[in-house]
């Protein structure tokens, strides 16, 4: 039994890498692996854009642009009537935010 929930908890997780970081993150049942990679993706992209346009930011002030960048470009394509791909505005939102968190926890420490 604990074997099982072993295996579990091993198939439930997803590594991807953000900024040069990796982080082990887990699949929370409404958002599967490739989800959360490509998630991981769009993140990783904005944060490089945001670097590129700004490089003497640290990377906690890269995070947090990236964060409110991509809030605002969901935001945007929702208010103009667009679907956000796969209407899953608030969850995108929320995941940006946790990977945020995330980053910026593994930069203090």
């Amino acid at each position: 039994m604990a074997e099982s929930k072993r295996q579990e908890d091993v198939a439930a997780t997803v590594v991807v890498e953000i900024f040069g970081v990796s982080y082990t993150l887990r699949e929370d049942g409404a958002t599967d692996a490739e989800r959360i990679r490509e998630l991981a993706r769009r993140v990783d992209r904005k944060m490089r854009e945001v670097a590129d346009h700004s490089p003497s930011l640290d990377a906690e002030r890269i995070a947090i642009l990236a964060a409110v960048n991509l809030a605002n470009e969901s935001s945007s394509s929702s208010e103009d009537g667009e679907e956000v791909e796969d209407g899953r505005f608030v969850e995108m939102v929320e995941r940006v935010s946790s990977l945020t968190s995330e980053l910026e926890a593994a930069l203090d420490s």
